[in-house]
């Protein structure tokens, strides 16, 4: 838990730190208030979220590649099959601390939009 919370902290840094380099040389980053600029970092998290976030979809079908074929036939004594799983469960894993990430930042949106 404690990691999660490191985590979290160091993306959100990362993330504002990305938004105000941002803000400085493309004008749609240039935030006029805080509501903006906390939005702005979660549209950075949870875009580097759902780019590694494949949920459930199977729409990745590897053993219909040639190249992958190939691969296979060349390495036979490898388990490709658990590789994979292992590969989808850490992409998985890192969209959803990604997303994670963003709440505290999108919480802090809506409160102000609520709250102005």
């Amino acid at each position: 838990m404690l990691n999660l919370l490191k985590v979290v902290v160091i993306t959100n840094l990362l993330a504002a730190f990305i938004v105000f380099i941002l803000s400085k040389y493309v004008a749609f980053f240039n935030s006029t208030s805080l509501m903006d600029f906390l939005f702005f970092i979660v549209i950075i998290i949870w875009g580097i979220a759902r780019l590694t976030w494949d949920g459930n979809s199977q729409s990745r079908n590897w053993t219909q590649d040639p190249a992958s074929n190939k691969t296979m036939k060349m390495v036979s004594n490898h388990d490709f099959e658990s590789d994979f799983h292992e590969q989808k469960r850490l992409n998985y894993q890192f969209g959803l601390v990604m997303f994670i990430s963003g709440i505290p930042a999108f919480l802090g949106s809506i409160l102000l939009l609520v709250t102005s």
